[in-house]
């Protein structure tokens, strides 16, 4: 149920629609089983002790339902009319990141260099990064130059 957890909680582009029905599934079953459990071990079959017992799924169920349809902030960078959810461009995080400050002048420099913007590989190697960073930036420090994230 844990991993199942983590799998609800990630975002949704990750996966695919089968995926994600199949955490959903785990998680879903996860929680019968461990209601089921529960009830078994109440100490009698009253209304009471069965649902103090079957009350610790069904918590986690709900808030786990809770966090994975929060609602999203769709926010707008312009590139080629793609959109990003709040799970993939934050705001705040985007203006006070310094990794992206520095991502920001290697795209600068090299623009001037080669006269076109920076790759993920490039950005991978000049800041030292991870390939997944490097990829989450590129669309950042391209938005960021077209004006669409700036203060």
């Amino acid at each position: 149920m844990l991993l199942a957890t983590v799998g609800l909680l990630t975002p949704a582009g990750r996966g695919g629609r089968r995926a994600r029905y199949a955490v959903w599934l785990a998680f879903l079953l996860g929680i019968v089983v461990s209601l089921a459990a529960n009830i078994a071990a109440a100490p009698s079959l009253a209304w009471k002790p069965v649902l103090v017992a079957g009350w610790p799924p069904v918590a986690l169920l709900l808030s786990v339902e809770l966090l994975a349809h929060r609602p999203e902030v769709q926010v707008k960078a312009e590139l080629g009319g793609e959109e990003y959810s709040e799970g993939d461009v934050d705001r705040d995080r985007v203006h006070c990141d310094p990794l992206l400050e520095r991502a920001r002048r290697v795209d600068a420099r090299h623009r001037q260099l080669h006269q076109r913007p920076v790759s993920a590989e490039s950005l991978r190697k000049e800041l030292r990064i991870g390939a997944d960073r490097s990829r989450q930036l590129v669309p950042l420090v391209r938005a960021s130059r077209n004006g669409s994230l700036r203060g």
